[in-house]
């Protein structure tokens, strides 16, 4: 199996639907300080819900930038203060229709998708390397993969260009 093969596996298993943890929110803050400044996915169908954490660390008063992908492969940030109203299903609404984009400011943690991880923190993420190109400017920051249970695995088969994560937390235990 190779990466392609892991991937197709793992949108598989999403479809089949997944219910995060009542703890889910205070176990991903227990890596984020008070007061820090964040880059946040904003979820997507499948993926671990991002949601509530988002709030809950606006709430507390930490920075939290969200992510907007630009032709080239990279991500834009917009302050996740400014792209609200969330919508109807509580999920914020994607920011890069009016959203102003904003200078990010040193960040303390990434908050990052991820198909897949493995113990040890190497990642498999969608495969447009979006994150792996913005991790390498953020070598200051504690990167953090947000995955299911499931989807902590023996082996992602990582390449030199791709960036592994700090730690990971599983949505649902």
């Amino acid at each position: 199996m190779g990466k392609a093969e892991l991937r197709a596996q793992i949108r598989a298993g999403r479809a089949q639907g997944h219910t995060p943890s009542p703890d889910f929110v205070q176990r991903v803050l227990a890596h984020v300080p008070d007061g820090a400044a964040v880059c946040c996915y904003v979820h997507r169908t499948g993926e671990p819900p991002t949601a509530e954490v988002i709030e809950a660390m606006l709430a507390r008063g930490d920075a939290v930038f969200l992510p907007v992908a630009v032709p080239g492969g990279h991500l834009e940030w917009v302050d996740a203060a400014d792209a609200r109203p969330w919508d109807a299903w509580g999920v914020p609404g994607h920011p890069a229709c009016d959203a102003a984009r904003v200078e990010l400011p040193t960040i303390d943690v990434v908050l990052l998708p991820a198909l897949a991880v493995t113990r040890s923190g190497h990642r498999l993420g969608q495969g447009g390397g979006y994150y792996d190109r913005f991790l390498v400017s953020q070598q200051q920051a504690r990167t953090v993969a947000l995955v299911w249970s499931d989807e902590v695995v023996a082996d992602v088969f990582a390449q030199p260009h791709d960036v592994a994560v700090d730690a990971w937390v599983s949505a649902d235990g």
